[in-house]
Parts: structure tokens; sequence; C-alpha cells
């Protein structure tokens, strides 16, 4: 074996140690100390040791100063809980999809909030599809967006206000709303209605509406959008409302919310 490829395999093997070590955070155990996770991944307490301080450089572990163990960090919580939430989604949300396929020739999305974007966690096209973010997994501002408004617009208050602070409202076309009152005064008439709309404001000639999806606590948790390209921005797409509210209400039911 040479230099280099053995050099490879420990980075690799190290690698695949890093791994197991952050799956074990994965089962239940949201802290551990070095000797409990060397016993479980089956390593040295050496390369344990070496390994997690490494995992906490990077910001994906981090030591808890009261009880001297590890956990995952925020981020890694939360990209944890985002990845269980597209789950339950993708199986809750396909035959509502399919079927509210039927009734457009639009562009059909599911997505959660991610910070200040929207991040599309699964997507439906008809004949006339919207030949931007074609790819789960992309994301947009979520102030451009009927479905960052909706998902917003039904947040706990004090949170909903942190996120609109912390936001900037960068114009993506002259529609878009770019004023942080106005922006409020939006997610309230969101939330009174019960659904939001994009006309116009994150592609010019593109309007949207979205509805909010629920957990079965009643908490809006992700939304349910239609996005066509239109004559008049207008007139926006007030004839998919119902279908639309109609599809995230199904949703909602098959996570166990019973309205």
């Amino acid at each position: 074996m040479t230099e280099q490829s053995s050099v490879g395999g420990e980075r690799l093997s190290s690698v695949a140690a890093a791994a197991r070590i952050l799956r074990e955070f994965g089962k239940h155990t949201t802290q551990m100390g070095v000797s409990q996770l060397a016993r479980r991944v089956g390593v040295g307490k050496s390369t344990a040791h070496r390994i997690i301080w490494t995992l906490v450089e990077e910001g994906l572990l981090e030591k808890v100063e009261e009880t001297g163990l590890f956990r995952l960090t925020s981020t890694m919580r939360s990209l944890g809980a985002s990845a269980e939430t597209a789950q339950r989604l993708h199986e809750a949300a396909t035959i509502p999809l399919d079927q509210l396929r039927k009734a457009t020739t639009g562009t059909l999305h599911l997505a959660i909030l991610d910070g200040t974007d929207v991040l599309y966690v699964e997507r439906r096209e008809g004949p006339g599809a919207i030949p931007v973010f074609r790819a789960v997994g992309s994301r947009n501002a979520a102030h451009a967006t009927s479905s960052g408004k909706v998902i917003l617009a039904f947040l706990p208050a004090e949170r909903q206000k942190l996120l609109v602070d912390g936001m900037r409202l960068s114009p993506k076309t002259p529609r878009t709303i770019t004023s942080k009152a106005e922006f409020m005064a939006e997610l309230d008439r969101v939330r009174r209605q019960g659904f939001a709309e994009n006309r116009g404001e994150s592609q010019p000639g593109m309007c949207s509406v979205a509805a909010p999806i629920r957990d079965p606590l009643g908490q809006v948790i992700a939304s349910v959008s239609v996005a066509e390209w239109v004559e008049s921005v207008d007139a926006g797409l007030r004839h998919m409302v119902r279908p639309v509210i109609e599809t995230a209400l199904r949703i909602s039911s098959s996570l166990g919310w019973n309205r």
C-alpha cells in the first residue's frame, strides 16, 4: 500500500467514525460523553476524543458546560427536524398533490420555512410549469413568495416579529413588498383570510396562491402552493384559492390535525 493510499484510508476511516458518532445522537440520546461514544462507535477513547473535538470546531457538536457532555448544535438539530418534517410531508401530501395537479396547469410546491427563506421540499409540474426552482431543495426569499407569507403569517407573534425584523426585504420585481410596515400589514391580512397571494412579486408575470399546512397541534409547519404564468398579475389566481385551501386541509388531516 502506498503512503498516499494509507493516508487516504485513515482519513476515510475518520470520516466514517465521525458519521457514526453523529448518528448516535439521532437515537434518542441527546447528550453523551467521550467514553460512551467511543464504546458505541467502537473506536478508542483517544480517537473518539479527537473526532469529537473536530466536530465541535466545525460547529456540529457542542459541549454542555453543566453536564460536561456533548450534544448536537442547534444547526444540526434544525437540519434533522427539517429532514423529518420533509419526510412526513411527503407521505401525507402525495395523494392530495396528485389530485390538485389535475385542477391546474401550473407548478405545485410544498415548502417549509428555513430562516428567512422558504425551502421547497416537494414539487409537481403541470404543462405550464414555472422554469425556476425546478429541483426540490431550492429556496427563495420568504417575503417575495405566497408560501413564505402564509407560513410567516401564522407564526407566534414574537417569533414572527423577530424574523421580520431580521429580514432584508430586497426587491425581486417592482411589485415586491420592501416596507416592513407594509409587510406586517400583509401578514395580518393573510392570517385573517387564511391564504396568501403572490402577484408578480418574485417573478414578473407569475402569480401564486398558498395555504397553510398544520401539524396535529394545529401549528402551521408548511405550505402548499400553486404558481402559474398569467396575463394579468392584478387578477391573480383567485380561481385556485379554494382548491389550494382544500388540499392544505387534506394534508393537515393526514398529518393528524383534527379541525
